[in-house]
C-alpha cells in the first residue's frame, strides 16, 4: 500500500482519488493509494507525523505532500520536515509556492518566481481557457471551493503528461546549476533507513547543496506521478 499524507484536506484529496480512479488499475499498471489526513489542516511536520503513525508497517511506501506558503510562516517547519522524513523513509513532494501550481502546471507553463505567494498562480488557474470549471475555484465555501469533483477532474486527467514535462522543466531551470531532473531517483526510500536531507534533495533530481525553500517556482508532484508509472516516458528525458 501506497500511503500518502498531505497537509490540505481537499484539493489533494482529490487529486489522489482521480489519479486511482483513473490509473489505478489502467493499462497495466495496478497501484492504490491511502490518502491520509487529520481532518484539519496540517503543518509540514505534522504531515510527515501523521503519514507514518498511519502507515501499516515500515515497509509501506510513504510521502507527504505540503507547501511553502510563505504567508503562513512555516519556513522553519519545512527543514525539520524534511529531516524527520529522511529519517523515517518518507518521501516528500513540496510545491512552492502551493499545490495549485501542479493543478496550473497541467495546462500552461509556469515560471515566474512568486515569493511564496499563490495569487498569481490562482489567477492565472481561474482564467485558463481549458481549466474548466476552475472559474470560482477557492472563492467558495466547502468542496465547491476547493475540491476537484465534476468538470474540475474531467478538465485535469488526461493532461498529467504535460504537467510533469512542465515540472520537470523547473527543475532544469533551477538556478543551482547542477540540478537535473534525469537524477531524480524514484525508488522506494527503504523503510526505516536514515538518510540526510541531503540525500532527498538528490532523490528530488535537485543538487544536494540546493536549498528547497528558493525553489520558485516548483513542484515535486511529479515525482509521485512518475513512480506510479503515469507519464513515464518523461522520466528519461532533461
Amino acid at each position: 500500500m501506497i500511503y500518502v499524507a498531505t497537509e490540505g484536506e481537499k484539493t489533494e484529496r482529490d487529486y489522489i482519488a482521480l489519479l486511482n480512479t483513473h490509473y489505478g488499475e489502467r493499462e497495466g499498471q495496478k497501484f492504490r493509494l491511502k490518502h491520509c489526513n487529520a481532518g484539519r489542516g496540517l503543518r509540514p511536520t505534522e504531515t510527515v507525523a501523521h503519514v507514518i503513525a498511519t502507515a501499516a508497517g515500515p515497509d509501506d511506501e510513504k510521502w507527504a505532500l505540503f507547501d511553502r506558503d510563505s504567508e503562513d510562516q512555516r519556513d522553519d517547519d519545512i527543514p525539520e520536515a524534511m529531516r524527520n522524513a529522511a529519517e523515517a523513509g518518507v518521501q516528500v513532494v513540496l510545491s512552492h509556492p502551493s499545490f495549485e501550481l501542479w493543478l496550473l502546471l497541467h495546462f500552461q507553463p509556469f515560471t515566474s518566481q512568486e515569493g511564496g505567494r499563490s495569487g498569481t498562480v490562482l489567477d492565472r488557474l481561474r482564467t485558463h481557457r481549458d481549466a474548466k470549471g476552475f472559474q470560482d475555484y477557492d472563492q467558495q465555501s466547502g468542496d465547491r471551493g476547493k475540491g476537484l469533483g465534476g468538470q474540475r477532474g474531467e478538465s485535469l486527467v488526461g493532461r498529467e503528461r504535460a504537467a510533469v514535462r512542465n515540472a520537470r522543466k523547473l527543475v532544469s531551470l533551477c538556478p543551482y546549476g547542477d540540478c537535473s531532473p534525469k537524477n531524480a531517483d524514484f525508488t522506494p526510500i527503504p523503510g526505516l533507513r536514515p538518510e540526510t536531507s541531503q540525500v532527498w534533495r538528490l532523490r528530488s533530481g535537485h543538487a544536494a547543496s540546493c536549498d528547497p525553500l528558493k525553489r520558485d517556482p516548483s513542484s515535486d508532484v511529479w515525482r509521485l506521478l512518475a513512480t506510479l508509472g503515469i507519464g513515464a516516458e518523461e522520466q528519461q528525458k532533461g
